[in-house]
This record gives structure tokens, sequence and C-alpha cells, in this order.
């Protein structure tokens, strides 16, 4: 994200009104087609692959992890033909209130700055472009709003309601990365991103605090504070995203999901994640993996 691209802010005290949604894939050689918005707006995260997109005039890529927004009347196409083959999720949306823009500069003041945070606190602040930071729980949302996508419902409001808070959950994600709205502490960042690429079957609280030579409950304070999650339930969280994930993006039998999100016995698996979730592995997977998948190189509607 460049300093001088503008960041939309949405008011989300009435929900953003659904359009349509899905999960595109396309082989190796596929390119994007013209296509330009109405007056919604596109919210993009690439899963696999690099999508060559340009939005207006500016070139940008598409890959695991990255988040766009494509705003009302941009005109989108494929400025070059992709050499792996590509996955992404697009929601489409119109705002039902005030829309407005600001700069990096104007929004890291107003998160320092008690007044002005007060009167953008129920806005969504979307980037043009950004690296998603949690990016297993924001997957885990966008499956279950595609799932929800294809429900039928007596009403529009329970998607729109559900697309609302994956645009919040996103820009929660985005405000987080700033490290400025909770003053996070650097201590405590280190140890959540070391938690997160040393993650293994038998990880536990008194692992971490000797890595880091600390006392464990001085660790798991600094830690509550900073994630409201004790140590033991922050690796949990991890590694159930990471399950969720698996369920919904591959046919994997259950033993082979609990063994690679790093729980080293099968059983306890199925008996946590029902505890944490509410549903059982197989139930969840049953319930998220619904009909959205939309292949070839054809876009799924006139607006993707």
């Amino acid at each position: 994200m460049s300093d001088n691209d503008a960041i939309t802010i949405l008011n989300s005290d009435r929900p953003f009104h659904h359009f349509v949604a899905g999960r595109y894939t396309a082989k190796k050689g596929w390119q994007h087609q013209t296509t330009t918005l109405n007056d919604n707006y596109e919210l993009i995260i690439g899963v696999k692959g690099v999508a060559y997109l340009q939005v207006n005039d500016t070139n940008y890529e598409l890959v695991r992890g990255k988040f766009m927004l494509v705003p009302a009347g941009a005109t989108v196409t494929g400025y070059e033909k992709s050499d792996v083959d590509v996955e992404y999720y697009w929601f489409h949306f119109y705002p039902k209130d005030r829309v407005a823009t600001m700069g990096r500069d104007q929004l890291l003041a107003a998160l320092d700055d008690c007044d002005q945070l007060s009167r953008i606190i129920n806005y969504a602040i979307l980037p043009v472009e950004y690296t998603i930071d949690n990016f297993d729980n924001i997957l885990a949302s966008a499956n279950e709003a595609l799932a929800i996508s294809q429900q039928i419902n007596y009403t529009d409001a329970i998607m729109s309601y559900s697309v609302t808070k994956l645009a919040l959950q996103i820009s929660n994600d985005f405000i987080n990365s700033l490290h400025r709205l909770v003053k996070e502490n650097p201590k405590a960042r280190l140890i959540k991103d070391w938690i997160r690429a040393n993650l293994n079957y038998s990880l536990g609280v008194k692992d971490v605090a000797a890595h880091f030579d600390l006392n464990y409950r001085y660790l798991s304070q600094l830690l509550k504070t900073e994630t409201g999650f004790t140590v033991e339930n922050y690796i949990i969280f991890l590694k159930i995203n990471i399950a969720k994930r698996l369920l919904l993006e591959s046919n994997l039998p259950l033993k082979v999901i609990a063994d690679r999100a790093y729980f080293n016995d099968e059983k306890y698996f199925l008996r946590l994640f029902k505890k944490k979730v509410g549903v059982t592995p197989t139930t969840y997977r049953k319930n998220y993996m619904k009909g959205f998948l939309v292949t070839g190189n054809q876009p799924a509607n006139k607006d993707d």
C-alpha cells in the first residue's frame, strides 16, 4: 500500500447491502476480462496464485493473503496472463450510508486523537490493498459468508450483515496492523509472531516462556492484556483457524486435518473443535461447503 493511496471509510451503522459473492478459480494462463463496476464496491481476497489486476490505471498483483478494495465506478482488467492457477474470493456490496476517503497520514492522526477517532469509530476503514495479518481468521470468515450467500433465507439482511461483518473484520485487521489503535506492546507482537511460526503438537506456555526467558505467569498476563487470550488459548485459537481453513479448502480426512493443524490426537481435536466452534468438524464442513465455486476463464457475473 502506497502512502498516497486513499483509504475508504464506509459508515457501518446500517449494514451494507449484499449484491453478489463467489469464489473464483482459473487455470494457468487466465486473464481478467475488462469490466466496470456500477455503484457497488468489491472486496477481493487472494487465496492462490497471482492475479494481475489493473484497477483504473493502477496495476496490482493479487496473491494469497492480499486484500483489495475496488471502488464504485472502477474499471477492472487483467494486464497480464497468470503463470499459475489462480483463486480468489470476491464480494460485491452497496454501502447504505456515507462513504468518504482519507489519506494514510490523516488516518494515523485520527487514531491518535480521541475526538477524531470518535467520528470514525463506526466505520469500516479499508485501504486499496494490504497484506492481511491474521489471514486464517479472515479466510474462515470469508468462507462462512460465502456459504450464507448460498442458503435460502427469507431476507437478504442475513447476507448483508454477514458481508458487513467481514468488512469490519478486515478493517480491524488493517487497523491493528498499523500498531496504532491499541498501542500494541512490541514484545507481545514478537511473542505472537514466534508462536505462529513455531506451532507444533506440544507447544505450551512454558516452552514460549523459556524461549523468551520470561516468567510464564508474566507471559500469560502480557498476552492476555494484548489479545484477550491466555497463551494456551491463543495457541488453540491459531490451531482451530488452521483446521477451519483445511476443512473448507480441502477434502482431507479429519485425521490428516488434525495432524496438519498440530493436534496430537484426533479425538482431542474433535472434542476441542466442538467446544470452541459449537459444531463438529464434519458439520462445519457440511454447513459451509456449498456450491459457491466458480471456475473457468469467464467472470462469474458482469461486474466481476
